[in-house]
């Protein structure tokens, strides 16, 4: 396993440490936001965002704001948002 966050193949941090685009990141405007990406990595997280991170890195849903996750569900045609567990009701013909 990567020890560090650039060290991940499928990680945006590679791009924002080198500071250039590749073939799935843009780095701007986060360049714009955070002036040094390794001490930015490099930061502590309180308990509570730790597990909310954990939280979508399990579930493999988003992480954002309401308006985020819909544009991304309009942008993928798909739910993105978790929904009630169970068996799906079949639609009426």
């Amino acid at each position: 396993l990567a020890e560090r966050a650039g060290d991940w193949p499928w990680s945006s941090a590679r791009a924002h440490l080198d500071g250039h685009d590749d073939a799935l990141v843009r780095v701007q405007p986060m360049l714009g936001i955070v002036d040094d990406w390794a001490a930015y990595l490099a930061m502590d997280l309180d308990e509570e965002e730790a597990a909310k991170l954990r939280s979508h890195e399990r579930t493999g849903r988003p992480a954002g704001s309401e308006a985020f996750v819909q544009t991304l569900e309009s942008l993928l045609g798909r739910y993105l948002r978790k929904r009630k567990p169970g068996p799906k009701r079949k639609e009426p013909n």
